[in-house]
């Protein structure tokens, strides 16, 4: 009998470092969407504004795995489309897919490190842009689609790359802080 509350007790105890862990990440999720939303912050270098969500989730995916990374793509994928006039559920397939696939790469190939972050993050980054520029740009503005390119997705795209260190210490701090409270 005493054993049983034993067990009952870590299954509570493990639950409750789950329930903590996934609070705090969508509470990162939270706060980086609301940063990123915000008119004067980050601020404009030119014409760009940086995706700061993508390295975050990218980041938590690493950290989390296939599922973890699904979860935190879709997630916040749809507080992204909560807070941007586009088609709701956009972000958030699209996230859902790459984060997806970077848990998985990080499970099965790759080191979580600070460069194989930086290359995913890259991937993500341009798989995202390019498919929002089909969509979006060329789809809907036809002849001024190539200035969005020019001036707007691609310095965009170096924008975030340079953001991206500080954003994976941001989530590696947090995983490390939950990981050694387990």
């Amino acid at each position: 009998m005493n054993k049983d509350r034993l067990g009952a007790g870590n299954l509570i105890k493990h639950l409750s470092s789950r329930y903590l862990k996934w609070t705090a990440y969508g509470l990162v999720i939270l706060l980086t969407v609301i940063l990123q939303s915000l008119p004067h912050f980050p601020p404009e270098i030119g014409n760009a504004r940086p995706s700061m969500i993508i390295p975050v989730v990218v980041c938590i995916a690493m950290f989390e795995g296939p599922v973890g990374g699904a979860s935190a793509g879709v997630a916040g994928g749809i507080l992204w489309d909560l807070f941007s006039n586009r088609l709701f559920g956009f972000n958030a397939l699209l996230l859902l897919i790459v984060c997806c696939a970077c848990g998985l790469m990080s499970q099965l190939l790759i080191r979580n490190n600070l460069i194989s972050s930086a290359l995913m993050t890259t991937a993500a980054l341009f798989i995202h842009g390019m498919i929002e520029w089909l969509v979006y740009d060329l789809g809907f503005e036809g002849e001024q689609a190539f200035n969005a390119l020019l001036w707007f997705r691609i310095p965009g795209f170096f924008y975030s790359l340079l953001l991206t260190p500080a954003l994976y210490f941001a989530v590696y701090s947090v995983a490390k802080l939950l990981r050694n409270r387990e």
